[in-house]
């Protein structure tokens, strides 16, 4: 059994467990909260009970019904603010709330994540994790199967407060019921003006002769399947199998014509610089540093038929051992001042719209520019034209990844 099929299988179905009473006492820890001055913005300016026993514990027994100063995160290499060797926001985190923060930078993909933790999730059992940080998909998977927590949202009030719009009740996860977004980003068409003589706007230049030879799309089906519907005027949430039919043959065509030259992962930005790519499937977040660098004629659009939103989202684990403090490190990076340091570092979607005027006021033309792009604070014309990946159940994951692998295979 080679990777693609082993991993396959392991996002399988699993039982999902019911609620027990120690579920619901877990849920009822108090938080605490905690406002700081962002450092970075200054400095420009501005043991093992049976499961019987915990059951049988009056809640002040419970470990899980109150902060426990202790909390286990796993995220993706460079997607939080850094500095001196650290990060920022996890030392005022932990100077606010006394809760001593084990980071990790553990997840590079998310079915190998998934890997790692599915075994102690089927089994009832906690991870070594209380709060990851996985894309909105497998969010939705792993909440169906009952792997998730949650969330109090008593104990996340700047989550309500300051989230915006598009990050609220996404339907991938409705009312925010297991997770709240870290950070965002557009798949849409990165292209080489060197190459095109003019700007890019449509899904179409991607299946232009004219660029034989010198197109770049991903090897994500949810990207290259969504982006590709969108161009033919169907909304991916909305797609059917046949319309996954319809985008294949469209993909083929792409592939056997010459017009396609190679799928990529996200390492088709030296391409694009070299001139090897004229028009690329790109991640917004990928571009946008090219785009504020010595590279002018490198630039990124979303699509006039539209452009795929992707969340990265925190969530918790079923089962893990301090909820209560995960659930204040969500509410903590909710705070304007903190998602504004974290953005201008990390330079993906904040979903704290308030990040944005804080920014604004920095004193290094770097942080302006990133305030002002739209690729990071979108503007509302361009979140209405931003669309979600399809939700598949596991017989429908399994038809698209066929037709898909049938692309990438011929």
């Amino acid at each position: 059994m080679n990777r693609d099929e082993e991993l396959k299988r392991l996002l399988g179905p699993a039982p999902r467990r019911p609620i027990t009473r120690r579920d619901a006492l877990r849920r009822l820890g108090i938080g605490a909260g905690g406002m700081s001055v962002a450092a970075f913005l200054a400095a420009c300016g501005v043991s093992g009970e049976a499961e019987s026993d915990k059951e049988a514990a009056a809640p002040d027994e419970l470990t899980t019904t109150k902060s426990n100063g202790e909390l286990n995160f796993a995220n993706w290499p460079a997607y939080i603010d850094k500095a001196g060797g650290g990060s920022p926001t996890l030392d005022e985190f932990e100077k606010a709330t006394g809760i001593s923060v084990g980071y990790k930078e553990v997840i590079s993909d998310n079915l190998e994540f998934y890997a790692t933790i599915r075994e102690p999730l089927a089994s009832d059992q906690a991870t070594q994790w209380d709060l990851i940080v996985v894309t909105d998909w497998l969010i939705n998977k792993m909440a169906t199967l009952g792997y998730l927590e949650e969330l109090d949202h008593s104990k996340i009030p700047n989550f309500r407060a300051n989230a915006g719009a598009i990050h609220k009740s996404p339907s991938y996860d409705p009312d925010n019921t297991h997770s709240v977004p870290w950070q965002s980003g557009i798949t849409g068409i990165a292209y080489n003006t060197d190459l095109t003589g003019g700007d890019i706007t449509s899904v179409e230049a991607f299946f232009d002769p004219e660029f034989k030879g010198k197109v770049s799309m991903l090897t994500e089906m949810r990207d290259t399947m969504g982006l590709t519907l969108l161009g033919m005027g169907i909304k991916p949430e909305d797609a059917t199998i046949e319309d996954a039919r319809a985008a294949q043959e469209k993909l083929i065509e792409q592939r056997d014509s010459g017009i396609l030259r190679q799928y990529n992962g996200n390492n088709y930005l030296q391409g694009l610089v070299a001139g090897d790519f004229a028009v690329c499937m790109a991640w917004s977040g990928d571009v946008i540093g090219k785009t504020f660098s010595a590279n002018p004629k490198i630039k990124f659009s979303v699509p006039d038929e539209g452009g795929l939103l992707f969340t990265d989202c925190m969530a918790i684990p079923q089962d893990a051992v301090n909820p209560i403090d995960a659930m204040e490190m969500m509410n903590f990076v909710y705070q304007p001042d903190i998602a504004a340091q974290m953005v201008a570092w990390i330079n993906y979607i904040s979903p704290v719209p308030a990040a944005q005027s804080i920014l604004q006021k920095a004193k290094d033309s770097y942080t302006k520019q990133v305030a002002d792009s739209p690729l990071v604070f979108p503007t509302p014309e361009m979140e209405s034209n931003l669309y979600n990946y399809k939700n598949f159940s596991i017989e429908e994951e399994e038809e698209w990844n066929d037709l898909f692998n049938e692309v990438l295979s011929g």
